[in-house]
């Protein structure tokens, strides 16, 4: 699944149904067979979900990585796939303000950093500051290389 979905990023910038939903199942069986279920396992996941779904809405993330981070969450623990999440939200983010920085200047940066966190606590909403005047870079593989690369370090961290 991972393989699949790195390589139709990187080509085509696409991460197809037909691989996450099968690996979404695949998670509710393994959840299931496994008998990690639990009431705390379900809230963090629906906690999980909102977290996604909000970056989703803000255009921080395409639909095919939600998508994806969602059905290898379900391969993991709650400990672990919030980690893993957090891993690949801040990774995200650091390749984004480098990128940034080099264009924009450090201070520059951190200014509209600054600017673009108020608005959104604030109004709800981002005016996006951060990523004004910087040539849109996608990171290089697309978002479904970044999450595998924390989803292959996150399993090796919480392996029992």
């Amino acid at each position: 699944m991972l393989s699949i979905c790195v390589l139709t990023d990187w080509r085509k910038r696409k991460i197809y149904n037909w691989v996450t939903i099968p690996g979404f199942i695949l998670g509710i069986i393994y959840v299931i067979y496994a008998k990690t279920y639990s009431v705390s396992y379900g809230v963090s996941f629906f906690f999980l979900f909102l977290i996604l779904l909000f970056v989703y809405s803000h255009g921080a993330m395409r639909g095919g990585d939600v998508k994806l981070l969602l059905a290898l969450s379900l391969f993991l623990t709650p400990w672990a796939f919030f980690f893993n999440s957090a891993l690949f939200m801040f990774s995200a983010f650091f390749y984004f303000f480098f990128q940034t920085v080099r264009v924009k200047g450090l201070s520059q940066t951190i200014n509209d950093v600054k600017t673009d966190s108020f608005v959104l606590i604030a109004f709800g909403e981002n005016n996006n500051s951060f990523a004004n005047g910087v040539k849109r870079r996608i990171f290089p593989g697309g978002g479904a290389a970044l999450i595998s690369i924390c989803y292959i370090l996150t399993s090796f961290l919480f392996s029992y």
